[in-house]
């Protein structure tokens, strides 16, 4: 008796079917019915399974994979790769929206304010075993005299503080500007990296500490200055008043009670 195969596919419009297996492909992915590292089948069997032809199977691979859905490799006999990574796409958003002029490093930066201040105060509110990857990534920073590798756990850190914000539209958002926003933290130490070096521990410190503490509005107030005075010198004057204006605008801000 031949076995009965259960898929998770279903049959796709034949209108814009392509579009169709894309819906399907994220929904499938993002919710983890097709985890990361797995793999789909083959065109021959997605043809099959979505009754389409092969170039609406690979205009929906081609899509998905912009997307950072899948990663395709032609000839991979195993089938194209789930990656589960929709920041992906997003960062191709911003770094065409950088390209084209349609936004700025000081939009970046004032960007990264609300949201590193955000998920500090969200990271205060969390159990303390939370916190554990955040205290590890300082212990390392405080360790170590190597550039790139203080360059790396600078970044390592704000994305633990995003991780421990427990809110995972936040971590998708920084992961897409993960980048453009290591672009900035090179320039910036590089252009004085021993002094920037010292300031970035004592800050960091202090943001981790405040969070401990479960001082909220502390723990956002930490945070938010500790970006304003590391990305302050490295803009043009003109952003640098908008950016002090933008801060203080924050800091008369009353705290949530």
């Amino acid at each position: 008796m031949q076995a009965t195969h259960t898929s998770p596919f279903t049959k796709a419009r034949a209108t814009r079917a392509h579009e169709n297996i894309v819906k399907q492909l994220q929904n499938l992915i993002l919710s983890g019915r097709l985890p990361a590292g797995s793999r789909l089948p083959s065109e021959r069997a997605m043809m099959h399974e979505f009754s389409v032809s092969r170039p609406t199977v690979r205009e929906a691979l081609r899509v998905a994979e912009n997307m950072g859905l899948i990663a395709v490799r032609p000839g991979d006999p195993g089938g194209p790769k789930v990656l589960g990574t929709p920041s992906i796409g997003i960062t191709r958003v911003f770094d065409g929206l950088l390209q084209a002029g349609r936004t700025s490093a000081l939009e970046l930066v004032e960007m990264r304010i609300v949201l590193d201040s955000a998920a500090a105060a969200l990271a205060s509110m969390q159990p303390g075993e939370r916190l554990a990857k955040l205290k590890d990534v300082l212990l390392q920073m405080q360790a170590t005299d190597d550039f790139d590798q203080f360059a790396q756990l600078d970044a390592n850190f704000h994305e633990a503080v995003i991780a421990a914000s427990g809110n995972r539209l936040f971590d998708l958002v920084f992961k897409a500007l993960d980048e453009p926003i290591r672009a900035l933290i090179e320039s910036a130490l590089k252009s004085s990296y021993h002094q920037s070096r010292e300031e970035t521990l004592q800050h960091h410190g202090a943001i981790v500490e405040a969070i401990q503490s479960g001082d909220a509005h502390r723990a956002s107030s930490a945070l938010r200055s500790h970006l304003y005075d590391f990305y302050f010198p490295i803009l043009p004057t003109p952003d640098r008043l908008r950016l002090k204006s933008f801060v203080e605008a924050m800091k008369e801000s009353a705290p949530v009670t």
